[in-house]
């Protein structure tokens, strides 16, 4: 595969195959209402061509996973990295035997891909009827499921069956510039501030701390679900002092996700918050961490167990600050 010196150096045609995504799949006559209870997102009202950012959560609210959820053959999906997805995996299975709901990790029948705007035409016409015309919305076939993505790098997400992984690969290499590893898309999440969970982070935020609001990913006027009244009660009070920032190191460090981050407060430096996620490129390096919600892009950071490496905060992509007045509409 391809190696990649900066984000801002990819090419207009490109792959990314995806080595660390785990794909879970609910089917059985209960899946709409057991998942509608278990997750930030109205899966009644979830159209078959439509997917969604969500958060899974435990009973007090804090996040296993922040899972992209979608409708797909006979059943729903969700699709995340494996260390969040196993803990999901392992939780709505450990609920759903009180339902008709059958889960399974279905990652070993499909391949995952990110592919860009330029490549999709020449590349998926042959595995699908059409494209999705607008971000968050899909097309299926007996090939898999294609799905626009909503970054600043345009392109889809492409689940393949294995059984038609070998032809997608052979088209994929006659059509584009290049092929990089998982890190790369990886730094694409960070740099759009998708909110991703690695080990360290999974059952110790809750939702509003990752931006998962500022990804449409919570609906507050829907029915119970697990957490609902923490994820509930944060908004509606205001309690929320956390949010998920990204940083861009201009060289490439090892930074494992868990590390601390330090904020200068003078001449002195404090804990600011833990790093959730990391990517190491071939001259750069993102990070995503969570901080105190009122950070500023001119406050210095440090690792705290690399000192000499200071950063500071990313531009957020979007705004993380609640609307009071859709607060009120939505609790009459």
């Amino acid at each position: 595969m391809t190696a990649l010196s900066t984000l801002s150096a990819l090419p207009s045609s490109y792959a990314v195959r995806l080595t660390n995504q785990m794909l879970i799949s609910a089917t059985g006559e209960q899946t709409d209402s057991y998942l509608h209870g278990q997750l930030t997102v109205n899966i009644n009202d979830l159209d078959k061509h439509q997917v969604r950012i969500c958060a899974h959560c435990d009973n007090k609210g804090k996040t296993w996973s922040v899972p992209y959820v979608a409708r797909f053959n006979d059943g729903v999906v969700l699709i995340s990295n494996k260390d969040a997805g196993a803990h999901s995996l392992a939780q709505l299975n450990k609920y759903g035997v009180f339902s008709k709901v059958d889960i399974i990790d279905a990652s070993e029948a499909y391949h995952h891909y990110f592919i860009s705007d330029a490549l999709a035409n020449s590349l998926c016409k042959s595995f699908f009827d059409s494209l999705p015309d607008s971000p968050m919305s899909s097309v299926s076939s007996a090939n898999g499921l294609l799905f626009k993505t909503p970054y600043t790098q345009a392109g889809f997400y492409a689940l393949i069956t294995a059984e038609h992984a070998e032809a997608w690969e052979e088209k994929m290499a006659e059509a584009v510039e290049a092929i990089y590893g998982q890190a790369v898309f990886d730094a694409i999440l960070i740099d759009n501030l998708i909110p991703t969970l690695s080990e360290s982070g999974v059952n110790e935020y809750i939702p509003q701390m990752l931006n998962v609001q500022a990804v449409e990913g919570i609906d507050f006027d829907k029915g119970c679900y697990m957490g609902q009244e923490v994820v509930a009660r944060t908004r509606f009070l205001g309690k929320n002092k956390r949010a998920a920032y990204s940083f861009t190191l201009n060289h490439a460090t090892s930074v494992a996700p868990g590390e601390t981050l330090e904020k200068q407060l003078g001449e002195n430096w404090r804990r600011a918050g833990n790093i959730i996620a990391t990517a190491k490129l071939q001259a750069e390096t993102w990070l995503m961490a969570v901080l105190s919600n009122d950070t500023k892009e001119t406050d210095c950071h440090r690792l705290a167990e690399n000192p000499d490496i200071t950063c500071y905060p990313n531009t957020q992509p979007y705004n993380i600050e609640q609307n009071p007045s859709n607060i009120i509409k939505k609790r009459k």
